[in-house]
């Protein structure tokens, strides 16, 4: 195509083919073939294309086809990214609450005048306490990027 001249439009608009933009997809032979889940077309499926008559069917029933699995694809990360909130939120719960399951079991060391015991139960208590925050910091600079993600 470079012998032809083409001009910077052209040229903008007909990127150079690389090996791995040649294979075949399958995805209407056979749709639920294993590893086709995360496939994306290649630049050339994207350039406008006269899909009118008879003979352009399978066009229209091929995009339709990775239409609908980028879709689902956009699906699975929207809910990905809903899961790792969640768990984001749980991790902090459980910590909270497993510090104050120990600060408990402090207490009730102190009235049972166990010493020890009471002892190992506020160190436990801390350290939960301190895992807690630590989440909570690593995990207020995450907040941004899957806020910003969830609405793109």
């Amino acid at each position: 195509m470079i012998q032809l001249e083409p001009g910077p439009d052209q040229l903008q608009k007909y990127k150079p083919l690389l090996r791995e933009q040649l294979k075949i997809s399958t995805a209407i032979g056979d749709p639920n073939a294993r590893g086709q889940q995360n496939e994306s077309l290649a630049w050339f499926w994207s350039v406008e294309v006269d899909m009118e008559g008879p003979e352009n069917l399978w066009n229209e029933e091929f995009y339709r086809v990775h239409w609908l699995r980028a879709k689902a694809l956009w699906d699975r990360w929207m809910e990905e990214i809903s899961l790792v909130q969640s768990e984001m939120d749980w991790t902090c719960n459980f910590f909270l609450w497993k510090a104050t399951k120990w600060g408990a079991r402090m207490q009730e060391s102190l009235l049972k005048q166990l010493p020890g015991h009471a002892c190992y139960a506020g160190r436990q208590s801390h350290m939960y306490s301190l895992l807690a925050q630590d989440a909570q910091a690593a995990f207020q600079d995450l907040q941004p990027l899957l806020i910003d993600g969830a609405h793109e």
